[in-house]
């Protein structure tokens, strides 16, 4: 799956508390919310540039075929005009993520429970991802 195609999940970063808040539903489909110690990382998507090519353009590959059939798409694709604004941050270059260093034990638990979800979601959707490709 294309990074620049996937959905984030939702965080909520508080700028005055240096926050993120996180919420995860536990085993009696109650939703917990918990905040943690932030800081900012260069995004992931567009690695600090604000912007990347729009994933309908190429997120399955373009070849060198494709390029050399048509110089002029390759020239567009290589100075930029296919770009979009990134859909990770905005174009702000920086996401906030947890941080982990600062995190106390009770934190941690909780981060790593969060972290579960993640994961089962990720699972979920690559295995939607597939199904869909297999006409399902």
């Amino acid at each position: 799956m294309d990074r620049r195609e996937r959905e984030f999940p939702e965080v909520r970063y508080s700028q005055q508390r240096n926050t993120i808040t996180l919420s995860v539903e536990n085993e009696e489909g109650e939703e917990l919310e918990f905040e943690l110690p932030a800081r900012f990382e260069v995004c992931g998507t567009c690695r600090g540039k604000g912007s990347h090519v729009n994933p309908s353009i190429d997120s399955h590959g373009i070849s060198a075929e494709e390029f050399a059939e048509d110089p002029d798409f390759e020239e567009a694709y290589f100075e930029g005009r296919y770009d979009v604004t990134c859909n990770e941050c905005g174009g702000l270059r920086v996401t906030p993520q947890v941080d982990e260093r600062a995190l106390t034990e009770a934190q941690k638990a909780q981060y790593e429970l969060w972290l579960e979800g993640e994961d089962d979601r990720c699972a979920y959707e690559s295995e939607r991802a597939a199904e869909r490709r297999m006409g399902y």
